[in-house]
């Protein structure tokens, strides 16, 4: 767009979205042989019937309420075959990757892999329909606007993913729990009490997948937030300490020094 702020031209796109509905078995698509548009990331949805993908984890089916996610360039290929329903209607979306958005995909994948929930009436279902009527309709949006719904899609596809955990993997939803609300002043034992399971078993369980306590855990990411807090703000400690997750000034003061080797107020930037 000519006249528009530098800063824009780092922001994630969507040069195209779509719906469309494929019947024969001559949809087959290879990535490793789409290089040639560099930094192209898709979310493909399904709608209805289903389609295969493959990479080197082996081959899986992509039924309504999921949706694969690639690069163009990557080991991986997707198509129909004699035992995917037919007719298969996706939605898809192709999105210009950037450095923040690429961290989310790689996170993302590493947790859940290439092939997600995704439902049509869920929130990440919804924003993606929406994509696809702007395109559809030919709607111009601004590159904030647009950047903005991208994350708020990728934010929407990760909790739908965690969401599904609560139940059957609530050591992972814990973790996620603590990741994204550390800032919470709750103690352990409230924490618990929203995960479902006991201190007891979430502490044992905790510590045997990620090597350490959820409580040392809890704790370190409280310390890296008010760190960086103390070196890019001029909060008093008791500002940075609530804003952090600590129950008091006193507690983060002794948490800190303990962990840095240092009283907060020389960790100062």
């Amino acid at each position: 767009m000519d006249g528009e702020p530098t800063f824009l031209e780092g922001l994630p796109d969507v040069p195209m979205a779509r719906e469309e509905i494929r019947h024969s078995e001559s949809y087959f698509w290879d990535n490793a042989e789409r290089s040639d548009r560099a930094n192209r990331l898709v979310i493909q949805q399904t709608l209805e019937g289903s389609v295969f993908f493959e990479n080197v984890e082996g081959r899986r089916w992509v039924e309504p309420g999921e949706a694969m996610v690639f690069r163009h360039g990557e080991d991986s290929r997707y198509g129909l075959d004699e035992r995917c329903r037919r007719p298969y209607r996706c939605r898809w979306m192709q999105l210009r990757e950037d450095d923040s958005m690429r961290v989310w995909l790689d996170r993302i994948r590493e947790e859940f892999g290439p092939v997600l929930r995704m439902s049509e009436q869920g929130e990440a279902g919804r924003l993606a329909a929406r994509l696809v009527e702007d395109q559809r309709h030919a709607v111009k949006r601004d590159r904030l606007y647009l950047a903005e719904g991208v994350f708020r899609l990728f934010f929407a596809l990760y909790r739908e993913q965690i969401g599904a955990r609560r139940g059957n993997d609530p050591v992972a939803y814990g973790r996620h729990l603590l990741d994204t609300q550390f800032r919470s002043p709750r103690n352990m034992k409230e924490w618990c009490a929203e995960i479902g399971i006991s201190r007891e078993h979430f502490s044992r369980e905790f510590s045997t997948r990620y090597g350490e306590t959820p409580a040392a855990y809890l704790r370190k990411l409280r310390l890296r937030h008010a760190d960086e807090l103390l070196k890019t703000h001029t909060l008093p400690l008791a500002d940075i300490a609530a804003a952090s997750g600590f129950a008091s000034e006193q507690t983060f003061h002794r948490a800190y020094r303990m962990f840095y080797g240092i009283p907060p107020g020389r960790g100062r930037g």
